[in-house]
């Protein structure tokens, strides 16, 4: 089931929705800031290793916009991805804060996604 299938979602799952997109798309900035600060400018290079590291976040974010709720729970699963990959980042002492920053924005990711399916399964009584 869509959110155009069901016309309008219930305020607190909406609300739900545009806090998982914000911090979603706030994870793709970081990356953007990642690779102007690992290499001092934005450049080819960093374009290609930006592109890289979130081709597989940028899969999911038409599903995520339509509402489609299977494309939700792929994404907590990717997410895990980026969440390893910020603990190994926060290993490196130079870069703590990057992968520190990388962890708390996949967290909050991850919690919002698990709430969002939760309460629209509940309302919708539909299956993942």
């Amino acid at each position: 089931m869509t959110m155009t299938e069901s016309n309008t979602l219930p305020q607190s799952i909406e609300l739900l929705r545009k806090s998982l997109l914000a911090a979603y798309y706030a994870l793709l900035f970081y990356f953007v800031v990642n690779a102007v600060l690992v290499f001092g400018e934005f450049r080819l290079a960093s374009a290609v290793i930006w592109f890289i590291q979130v081709a597989p976040l940028l899969i999911f974010a038409r599903g995520l916009h339509r509402g489609r709720l299977r494309t939700y729970g792929w994404v907590s699963f990717a997410i895990l991805l980026y969440f390893m990959h910020g603990v190994l980042t926060a290993f490196d002492p130079e870069r703590l804060w990057l992968g520190v920053v990388e962890v708390v924005l996949c967290t909050i990711i991850f919690v919002l996604l698990i709430l969002f399916i939760r309460q629209y399964r509940d309302h919708y009584k539909v299956p993942l």
